[in-house]
């Protein structure tokens, strides 16, 4: 069982939908093993309130929660999200923490989580500028044979002067964002040399 809700945990991060896999329909309501399901949400880290939502589904049902093996089985779930190397993964990944681990055991959890998530932010903010940077770089580069085609186009010597400064004017604009663009990239890349170095002690 614990080696198909682990499998069943993996899904749902690798969708992104952590919360989607907390929902269930009045009709599973009736075949539910509370003991199962509990297990499930505990490794997904699911909060509480999570329990709440299906008691209100499965009323609608006309069906109650087995509340005790509801939270046995979510407690022995979170006995393997709620380890320290997990909060690692999930900030990593840039998945959300709901804050499910136990009192004792939160304060870390949450420290390392969110160490972790600042890495994620960082690298993400970096892959964003290198994006855009790319994505201009390659204006430029088109810009070259769109100004070729609308000189040998135009007739006048006083219309391929003007072309030519239109697409000055649009290298001079992609030339700044540019600039400016490199020097966020010099921040990104600070930002996440501190977050990695940060994550990287005890």
């Amino acid at each position: 069982m614990i080696k198909n809700s682990i499998k069943y945990l993996v899904l749902c991060v690798s969708a992104a939908l952590l919360a989607s896999c907390a929902t269930m329909t009045q009709e599973e309501c009736q075949h539910a093993n509370w003991l199962d399901i509990g297990l499930k949400d505990g490794l997904s880290g699911e909060p509480m309130a999570t329990l709440d939502d299906r008691i209100g589904i499965c009323r609608k049902a006309g069906i109650a929660v087995d509340t005790g093996r509801y939270v046995t089985g979510r407690d022995q779930g979170l006995q393997t999200y709620c380890r320290i190397e997990n909060a690692v993964a999930l900030g990593l990944n840039g998945s959300y923490y709901a804050g499910a681990c136990p009192p004792m055991v939160d304060v870390e959890f949450r420290r390392r989580y969110e160490l972790a998530h600042a890495v994620y932010q960082a690298r993400s903010e970096l892959a964003k500028i290198d994006s855009r940077s790319d994505a201009l770089q390659r204006q430029l580069r088109d810009i070259d044979l769109a100004e070729y085609k609308r000189v040998s186009e135009s007739e006048k010597d006083e219309d391929r002067k003007h072309v030519r400064k239109e697409f000055d004017d649009r290298r001079s604009r992609l030339r700044s964002e540019l600039f400016e663009l490199d020097r966020r990239a010099r921040h990104a890349r600070d930002a996440l040399r501190a977050a990695e170095l940060a994550l990287s002690r005890p």
